[in-house]
């Protein structure tokens, strides 16, 4: 409740001394902007710190342009998310990447694919309704998006508040880690409400996924990349961190664009003669075969086995039917952070150590040092 009435009074405040401005228009600029990406390093580095604790934090400087606004409460999977305000009308929604808890750990190892458009029934009384894409072939990773469907409930009435009574319609989406995965289905989902008039139009979001897990299959990350092209989202990555090459992705021949040549092959393979097809028939089941069977395995594990871990969180959950697919690709316009020779001196390679390369400070350092 404090946190809430925090909020509020600071909307209060910031509209009256915003009440007096006249209009410029929007400010929030496509691009990736090397010093916008290092205020959101700075922002996530207090996502893991309470509140009442942020004077001891040494390693990561503050944020020098935005300043703290709203936490939200504990939420889903071990979810939060915190909103920052600066002085030129721009608004961060900062995700929260994992902590230590095996809840929280649950999001990322919930990795099955469901359709990218659908419902989740995580209460008796919250079904969640979602498009984070058109296009019937598009698949997301459904732990992020059990997480997107808890956090966009708080989401949502404060994008409203800041649109309402701040004039604010510059939003920066971001997020670190898990925080970055989800930040990617937030920013589709977000995006198809604007498409369908529930939210207003003039409202312009730009998103950074830093660290981040692969968050769907090739056809959402299309979608991703058309409906924020020119400038208006990006993954950023460190060439030594592992965590953006997970979840492992498996490509069978059910993953291609519909007109593909493996579609028709055992028809084909069917118009030779006996003994031709019979060999044939044969070296097509062993290379697509492997395949077929691993992406079954995946579904079974990390799609209906973990779901019984998730439903310990949430009693009320019902697993969804699962998108036989588990083609996780990269998504976005991709920011190449390069460990080079003087990198490793600072932080040098420790196979004990497996987040070393993955944290906050190793991600400010090249960022700083990008031209």
């Amino acid at each position: 409740m404090k946190i809430e009435i925090g909020f509020y009074n600071i909307i209060l405040l910031l509209s009256t001394l915003l009440s007096s401005k006249e209009s410029i228009g929007q400010l929030l600029k496509p691009g990736f902007e090397k010093a916008e990406y290092i205020e959101m390093l700075k922002i996530a580095q207090r996502q893991h710190t309470d509140l009442d604790k942020w004077n001891t934090i040494t390693t990561v400087p503050e944020p020098e342009k935005f300043k703290f606004a709203y936490r939200s409460p504990v939420m889903g999977l071990d979810n939060i998310w915190d909103l920052w305000l600066n002085n030129e009308d721009i608004a961060v929604i900062s995700i929260r990447g994992s902590v230590e808890s095996d809840v929280s750990f649950l999001v990322n190892f919930y990795a099955a694919m469901v359709p990218a458009k659908g419902e989740l029934q995580l209460e008796k009384s919250f079904t969640f309704k979602y498009n984070l894409s058109n296009d019937p072939k598009a698949a997301v990773h459904v732990g992020f998006l059990v997480a997107m469907a808890y956090l966009s409930r708080d989401i949502l009435p404060k994008i409203d508040s800041c649109y309402t009574h701040l004039g604010i319609k510059d939003f920066i989406i971001a997020g670190q880690s898990q925080g970055g995965g989800i930040s990617y289905l937030l920013t589709s989902y977000l995006e198809n409400l604007k498409s369908a008039n529930r939210l207003p139009s003039d409202i312009r979001f730009k998103t950074y996924c830093g660290a981040s897990p692969k968050p769907g299959n090739l056809f959402y990350a299309y979608d991703f990349e058309n409906v924020t092209r020119d400038g208006w989202a990006y993954n950023v990555v460190s060439t030594a961190d592992w965590v953006p090459e997970v979840p492992f992705s498996i490509q069978t021949v059910n993953d291609f664009s519909n007109v593909n040549p493996f579609r028709g092959a055992k028809d084909a393979i069917k118009k030779q003669n006996v003994s031709k097809a019979i060999v044939l028939n044969h070296v097509y089941n062993r290379l697509s075969n492997p395949a077929l069977k691993a992406q079954r395995r995946y579904e079974q594990y990390l799609g209906k086995m973990v779901s019984k871990s998730v439903k310990k969180q949430l009693p009320e959950f019902k697993h969804p039917e699962y998108y036989k697919s588990n083609h996780y690709v990269r998504t976005g316009t991709t920011i190449v952070l390069y460990a080079d020779e003087d990198y490793y001196k600072i932080f040098p390679e420790d196979l004990t150590k497996v987040w070393r390369h993955h944290f906050i400070e190793p991600y400010l350092y090249l960022t700083e040092r990008l031209k």
